[in-house]
């Protein structure tokens, strides 16, 4: 788990790419024998966490980061085994769809979106990119923080920092009893909630950082083990773009 500022950053990045309650799929991607996690000890939970979410390939994230003012929703959804997602980016009336898929980053947005971040000197490019992906360019930096905030996220890298954090009490969350894990030694920890019963899997985190500029950040993992291949959009949907120094600055991509 990341540390509280840097969980702030982390999601937010996620956006360029975070419900219901319960998981039908799960069920299966987990032990039979499930025991109540929050009377296991930190190795016994580590490894129940680790052995669920290493049974599932596919989960989906949504999320939420409120950042001066502005509401970013995101819904993603990911090969955790590859590491490749789609997401769509709801924020300030833009609509915008981001997949991460081998090694490219495309993105698919409004005109005005374009617009923005092209400038009047590219009004060329912004028409031909209406209704097709922007393939970012291999030395954007922008497309290295996409790719990162990808593993960042999930599953299977949060099981990594399990064994950093420190016990909650339990806490009821949607219904359920939760097993709450903090970030040790932060004033304004990050927290991890997973099930307390059957599977064990990680299901929300929420971070906050306070501030002149606070930002809140909830990321919720779902629907673990339901098959969502990421799709490589076809050459006659993609216009490569030049390196954009802009694109990171703007709602939607790298807050």
């Amino acid at each position: 788990m990341v540390r509280g500022d840097s969980a702030v950053r982390v999601a937010a990045a996620a956006v360029g790419m975070a419900l219901v309650a319960g998981c039908s799929s799960a069920v299966k991607l987990a032990d039979s024998a499930s025991a109540d996690l929050s009377r296991l000890g930190d190795k016994a939970l580590h490894s129940r966490v680790d052995k669920a979410v290493g049974k599932a390939r596919y989960v989906r994230i949504t999320g939420t980061i409120r950042a001066r003012g502005v509401l970013v929703e995101v819904d993603t959804h990911m090969d955790m085994e590859f590491g490749e997602y789609t997401t769509v980016t709801k924020t300030m009336g833009l609509t915008i769809e981001t997949v991460s898929v081998e090694s490219n980053v495309f993105i698919k947005a409004p005109r005005a979106y374009w617009q923005q971040v092209l400038g009047p000197a590219r009004a060329d490019l912004a028409a031909e990119l209406d209704g097709k992906y922007g393939r970012m360019a291999a030395d954007d930096p922008t497309r290295s923080k996409l790719k990162a905030s990808g593993l960042a996220i999930n599953p299977r890298t949060i099981v990594n920092d399990v064994m950093k954090t420190e016990r909650r009490p339990d806490r009821v969350l949607e219904g359920r009893r939760m097993v709450v894990l903090a970030e040790r030694d932060q004033d304004s920890p990050g927290l991890v909630f997973i099930p307390a019963e059957g599977p064990a899997l990680p299901y929300r985190m929420s971070a906050r950082q306070a501030g002149e500029e606070s930002t809140e950040v909830t990321v919720t993992w779902t629907e673990y083990g339901r098959p969502s291949p990421v799709r490589r959009p076809g050459l006659p949907e993609v216009v490569d773009l030049p390196r954009l120094p802009t694109l990171g600055k703007l709602p939607g991509t790298v807050l």
